[in-house]
């Protein structure tokens, strides 16, 4: 009776973080790729005039930026199957993307990127600026 149940209720609770975790990398996939887009479009091909090597060298460090947090966030959220032998059933749906600590501060730095990539391509290259303060935060 209990015994059976346990395991079960924990697959299922498992297989709800995995859908959950699932729509959040979606979701943040299509936010990274709409910011991109916007700016892309707006700055480039709108200000090309104004568009200079330092808009490129920054545009490529959002994108490493973007890649790097990303990944970490699908690498803590990677499900492990058991074997294929012993049925491939899901172990562990990873780690909670709402969780606190690290992946709660890739979030805010994930928001500061997508922010500071939107204001500098469509207000003013002062935005940049606000890029330096997650690290001041963090030597603080």
């Amino acid at each position: 009776g209990a015994r059976t149940l346990a395991p079960a209720m924990a697959n299922e609770a498992n297989e709800k973080l995995l859908l959950k975790n699932q729509a959040y990398l979606a979701r943040l996939l299509y936010q990274i790729l709409s910011c991109n887009a916007i700016y892309c479009v707006y700055r480039v091909w709108y200000h090309w005039d104004s568009f200079s090597r330092w808009h490129i060298t920054g545009e490529l460090l959002m994108l490493c930026l973007y890649f790097a947090m990303y990944r970490f966030l699908a690498s803590a959220a990677s499900p492990r199957h058991a074997p294929l032998a012993q049925g491939g059933a899901l172990i562990s749906a990873g780690s909670d993307l709402d969780s606190k600590g690290v992946i709660e501060y890739t979030w805010d730095l994930l928001y500061t990127t997508m922010f500071v990539q939107l204001a500098t391509g469509l207000l003013s290259d002062w935005f940049a600026l606000v890029a330096v303060l997650p690290p001041c935060i963090g030597f603080y």
